[in-house]
């Protein structure tokens, strides 16, 4: 490492001390973007004439031979910077190399990399999620008319159909698009010229770094710019609340394919068995998705404890922020595109999820809005005559919908002393009907479901279309860069 003790320091780290201050283990993930990062800084220092433009042409073939082929970082190297910087080096001679890194720091290196190596795990993640939403809305339109208990405390509520079910998935993924998006806007500000912490001496243009960077703008505040990592918190808890949605999800998958329930089938392709018991189908992507949200959570925590209380500007130990921010993206973008297929291939089993709304008193909610209706009672007392039929009911080891409609109107009659038409009776304790006839904005009616669909196909298509945007300035400035640099 006496690339940076320069001639403050003598000698060189031991090696438990090395291994604990190098952030070499995770370094790769940066890699091409502190190559990209030296070469538009060698733009700027042209254009500010601190070198030739045969030195520039010199470094630039140096640099751009080297991207692709940084893959790690040797154990006994502080950082990807000083191995870029010594390859560098190396290639064109320390009179040359040895001017790249004229005002500027590995501070605002570091920073401006992990926000673009960031920013493009987001752009891959927003894809991922962009596809499980669009699995579960082509399976809700399919399953608009399936009817399935609603739960409340994990107990039969009220009937809505699985279609139902499937687009309050999708909205909650809705507005995690709309986070990471968000973020992403937060995220591509650039840092760069920042140097250590006050800027530089050097009339370098952030403008035009940021310009060949990729980045929307520049972080003003010099010191902020390099000692500031809530971009990275930001993206770790939308990461961390996307992940908690999808994780529910998948708690009710494993529940709902076990034998006491039977509700859905999980395919083959997501399942594993047991290596003593042969007739086991474990839902074991499901689990793996639900073990993958804690540790998001536990990623964002992660971040959070070594930012607490750290002094303005930059201290090292906010290079243990980076790797936990790594895995959180990993992860989240592995369960989302595993979850997108799993979705697509679930079957729902519509008789047991038909039958488990008839044996059940979940039509109850409808019966006692009926005696609101057209017995003229208030709800607290129909609430109170609808629990009591119920109470029966249990006792008689039967329900709501299985005791015909005439039985029913004489128990209402007895305990309300209201007559209710035996065919109201019996529309409001039809599951079908029950779903069917809900005016209610947002609720599980087949015409209800069609137009959240597509006000949910909608939002979907403008969220793709910003990335496809973003993705388009990505390569534009790819080409700006490559054309400056060739132009040498």
């Amino acid at each position: 490492m006496k690339i940076t003790r320069g001639g403050r320091l003598s000698g060189d780290l031991t090696g438990d001390v090395a291994r604990l201050t190098s952030s070499s283990a995770h370094d790769h993930y940066i890699a091409d973007d502190v190559i990209e990062i030296n070469q538009a800084h060698l733009l700027a220092l042209l254009k500010a004439g601190l070198v030739t433009n045969a030195e520039a042409k010199a470094i630039a073939s140096a640099l751009s031979g080297m991207l692709g082929k940084v893959s790690s970082v040797p154990p006994d190297m502080e950082d990807i910077h000083m191995v870029i910087e010594e390859e560098l080096i190396r290639r064109v001679g320390p009179d040359v190399g040895g001017k790249i890194h004229t005002g500027k720091s590995r501070n605002d290196q570091v920073a401006t990399a992990l926000r673009m190596r960031l920013r493009r795990f987001l752009v891959e993640i927003c894809g991922e999620l962009a596809a499980l939403q669009s699995a579960l809305i082509d399976r809700a339109e399919a399953e608009a008319s399936t009817l399935m208990p609603g739960f409340t405390h994990l107990q039969h509520a009220q009937p809505v159909t699985v279609g139902h079910y499937l687009l309050a998935h999708s909205e909650m993924h809705s507005r995690s698009m709309s986070r990471l998006l968000e973020c992403l806007r937060r995220v591509n500000l650039s840092p760069m010229g920042s140097a250590a912490l006050a800027g530089t001496g050097f009339r370098i243009d952030r403008s035009i770094l940021a310009e060949y960077l990729g980045f929307d703008g520049v972080l003003e505040n010099t010191i902020d710019a390099v000692s500031s990592r809530d971009f990275a918190l930001e993206a770790a808890s939308a990461l961390s609340i996307m992940m908690l949605d999808l994780g529910r999800m998948m708690e009710e998958i494993i529940v709902w394919s076990s034998l006491e329930y039977g509700y859905v089938e999980v395919p083959d392709d997501h399942s594993s068995t047991s290596s003593i018991m042969p007739q086991k189908k474990n839902a074991v992507t499901a689990e793996m998705i639900r073990a993958k949200a804690g540790e998001t959570v536990g990623s964002f925590n992660a971040i959070a404890m070594v930012m607490k209380g750290l002094p303005l500007a930059y201290n090292l130990d906010m290079q243990d922020a980076t790797p936990p921010l790594w895995r959180a993206c990993e992860s989240a973008a592995l369960s989302l595109r595993v979850a997108a297929d799993l979705v697509r291939k679930l079957k729902f089993n519509s008789p047991r999820l038909n039958n488990a709304v008839r044996e059940d008193f979940s039509v109850a909610t409808e019966l006692a809005d009926l005696l609101v209706r057209e017995g003229a009672l208030p709800f607290r007392s129909s609430h109170r005559i609808v629990g009591s039929i119920v109470r029966d009911l249990v006792s008689a080891s039967t329900t709501l919908s299985e005791v015909p409609a005439e039985k029913l109107c004489e128990m209402i009659e007895e305990k309300a002393r209201v007559r209710i038409p035996p065919a109201s009776v019996a529309a409001a304790v039809d599951p079908a009907r029950n779903v069917a006839d809900k005016p209610t904005r947002g609720g599980p009616a087949p015409g209800e479901i069609a137009r959240m669909a597509k006000e949910q196909r909608g939002a979907l298509s403008s969220a793709i279309s910003t990335l496809d945007s973003f993705k388009l300035r990505e390569a534009k400035r790819l080409s700006l860069l490559r054309s400056a640099l060739s132009s040498l």
